[in-house]
């Protein structure tokens, strides 16, 4: 009886299940809206899927995907239009972050415009900063606790295919 009773409460428990985002917007400009899916592999990495006019696309280690809530990455529209990918680690140690990635159509290649990456340390309120830079202009602004500095963007508007998630510009670093 207690065997089928811990079978019960297993089979009750919900399956390990990949963690998806869906967006669709006309990032493009072709009159056709593509969709974006962000989705963690079975290895916990990020991959991102745009299905369009020229089919689908795969983007392989975008961002850093975690394996928990909080560390999950996801996908938003901003009021533009551009495609916004979040990455994040709001539940794991002392040093949080957020990342926002703003991907836009340049040039004829889908491009990451934007990069913006905020932190804290829940130990010490004092620790904390912002990097917000525009790719595409070269220009940016980093907040250190109240100390707020613009600078010039250390990495190009590259195209999406050719970012991963080790690219950082290195004047955002905490």
């Amino acid at each position: 009886m207690r065997r089928l009773l811990a079978l019960l409460c297993l089979a009750a428990l919900p399956a390990a299940a990949q963690e998806a985002t869906e967006v669709q917007t006309d990032l493009d400009g072709d009159g056709t809206i593509e969709t974006w899916v962000m989705e963690t592999d079975d290895a916990g990495g990020a991959l991102l899927t745009v299905d369009g006019l020229d089919g689908i696309r795969v983007y392989r280690d975008v961002v850093w995907s975690g394996a928990m809530a909080g560390t999950t990455p996801s996908l938003d529209v901003a009021p533009n239009g551009s495609l916004q990918i979040v990455s994040q680690n709001e539940a794991i140690g002392r040093d949080r972050w957020r990342q926002v990635l703003t991907v836009a159509f340049r040039d004829g290649a889908y491009r990451v415009a934007g990069f913006s990456y905020d932190w804290y340390d829940t130990l010490n309120p004092d620790s904390r900063g912002l990097c917000d830079l525009n790719l595409l202009t070269g220009r940016g602004v980093v907040m250190d606790g109240d100390h707020e500095a613009e600078v010039d963007a250390s990495v190009p508007a590259l195209p999406l295919a050719q970012w991963t998630s080790d690219t950082f510009p290195g004047e955002c670093l905490p």
